[in-house]
């Protein structure tokens, strides 16, 4: 069974939270006997009229969706690899004999491949199984070729095109705002699968997107003292104490201290220089 990683779940969590609502949202879905998951399944509900413009991201994706779409998502750590487009038809066929009776066509079921960067593997693979690559721009791609239509979401270039911190947790971009980070914190926090989160795959990867958006202290909030220090220079360590420590350092000494650090103490101390 492959791996849950820390990746996976948290894209699943985003693309649940931020579908626009006429689709349901499942994950992890068995396509046969045998231990094979689509890592997204989407369904359009019939019991709620279209509203794709109302998507929070991928807001392109969603107006160009069938009945039943099948998603599969590469991580910025492990990337495309070589048979991963060829998996995805695959599931694509194993899914559709399971819902024959309820998709009539093979138009009723799209395929989605979310990649964080285009590679030449993965031209190589389009190219092999005599597939076309056609770019629809802002990060997108339709693959035609095949029994199934798939789209290629590009999420380097999505996250940047649509103004999207969260979808950049899942590219090689590095987040921008707080909001992403808080997102990130709350669903560690709250999902009951994610009680070993820092042992998780991508857990170190996923955190440091978070590292600029921080402030000094928001960055050094539960770590040991020890953790604090190590590793900083003897100027990044005065910063990383508290200003309590700071307001007793004589003023002979913060004159000695390079001048931007000077200044930020003196700036979280309140003492103006004489």
């Amino acid at each position: 069974m492959p791996t849950r990683d820390l990746w996976h779940l948290g894209f699943a969590r985003l693309i649940r939270e931020r579908a626009p609502p006429g689709f349901l949202v499942h994950t992890e879905v068995p396509l046969s006997d045998q231990p094979q998951r689509a890592d997204v399944l989407l369904i359009r509900r019939e019991d709620q009229p279209r509203s794709d413009g109302e998507g929070q991201v991928l807001r392109f994706l969603w107006i160009h969706l069938s009945k039943d779409t099948l998603l599969e998502f590469k991580s910025p750590t492990r990337g495309f690899r070589r048979s991963d487009l060829m998996r995805l038809v695959s599931y694509g066929s194993q899914y559709h004999v399971l819902e024959h009776e309820r998709l009539l066509s093979p138009s009723d079921l799209t395929l989605v491949l979310v990649v964080p960067a285009r590679s030449a593997a993965l031209d190589d693979e389009i190219a092999r199984m005599g597939f076309r690559l056609t770019l629809l721009g802002g990060g997108y791609g339709r693959i035609d070729g095949g029994v199934y239509t798939i789209f290629l979401v590009i999420t380097d270039d999505v996250s940047d095109e649509e103004r999207d911190d969260f979808l950049r947790i899942f590219s090689h971009k590095d987040c921008r705002t707080r909001e992403a980070f808080w997102w990130w914190q709350q669903w560690s926090a709250e999902d009951l699968t994610m009680q070993d989160v820092k042992m998780m795959e991508g857990y170190e990867e996923m955190r440091r997107k978070f590292v600029s958006s921080l402030t000094p202290e928001e960055r050094l909030a539960g770590l040991a003292p020890e953790q604090r220090l190590a590793g900083l220079t003897p100027e990044q360590q005065l910063l990383a104490m508290a200003n309590d420590v700071l307001r007793v350092l004589p003023d002979d000494y913060l004159r000695s201290l390079p001048a931007d650090v000077q200044d930020a103490i003196r700036t979280r101390i309140g003492r103006p220089s004489r």
